[in-house]
């Protein structure tokens, strides 16, 4: 399995908010990831459109976390911005029971339905802030 590049960008992108505590632009995490203005305009409009991220207009705007980084899971965010996280065909949503003669006795499609369950849950064991570099403080 492989995560699209879009989900990547999403958590990368969520990562960046985190860690800079203030309101970033657009072209300011485009340049810090090196990666196109117009991918990345489409991720933090679907991440805005999930309530993860606010986008404020104006002069001081930029996009900044909805949340705590806290209150973010990443089996969240990558469920969010998968299209479809069917290892197989037969677990598609518009797969048909006459599309695979091992069906509808196939312990194989079970096996992987509990397999995909269980990457999701060890996502979701972790936080957006469980990924931030841990902050050294002085020594006094």
């Amino acid at each position: 399995m492989q995560l699209n590049l879009s989900t990547d960008i999403a958590l990368r992108t969520l990562i960046y908010l985190a860690q800079k505590e203030a309101p970033a632009t657009i072209a300011e995490i485009a340049e810090a990831f090196d990666i196109a203005k117009t991918h990345l305009m489409k991720v933090v409009m679907a991440l805005v459109a999930q309530g993860l991220v606010i986008s404020e207009r104006g002069r001081n705007g930029g996009i900044r976390l909805a949340r705590e980084a806290r209150e973010i899971h990443v089996g969240e965010v990558v469920q969010l911005m998968e299209n479809s996280l069917a290892l197989v065909y037969c677990m598609k949503e518009d797969a048909n029971d006459d599309d695979c003669p091992l069906l509808p006795g196939c312990r194989l499609r079970k096996l992987f339905f509990k397999a995909q369950k269980s990457f999701i849950a060890s996502l979701d064991e972790s936080t957006l802030a469980d990924l931030l570099p841990i902050k050294v403080r002085p020594k006094i």
